[in-house]
């Protein structure tokens, strides 16, 4: 549990979408500590750049209530959750990858 703790080292905001999508707002859900680490399954290039923005691993304690109707905000930069990762094996937390959006 220690090593798990020991991962938790960024603090972001989370943030609900309330509405229909030709209008509503971000709702603020709280703050929580998480382990951010970049996210690269070897996507595919465009040229000489990447097809996508840049993508994190966020880990964090479950029960915080992410859906894919969620967002973080992390050092004033927005992460939109793209994916959720749940693992039987490690019931105690949930892995989100992300996409920074700015």
């Amino acid at each position: 549990m220690s090593e798990f703790a020991g991962l938790l080292s960024e603090r972001v905001a989370l943030e609900h979408w309330q509405g229909d999508p030709e209008g509503g707002a971000w709702v603020a859900a709280g703050e929580a500590w998480a382990g951010l680490v970049p996210h690269d399954p070897g996507l595919p290039l465009t040229g000489e750049g990447r097809a996508s923005r840049p993508r994190y691993r966020l880990t964090l304690r479950s029960g915080a209530g992410v859906t894919l109707a969620s967002r973080f905000v992390w050092r004033k930069r927005v992460l939109a959750v793209l994916r959720l990762e749940p693992d039987p094996r490690a019931p105690d937390r949930q892995t989100i990858i992300v996409e920074d959006r700015g």
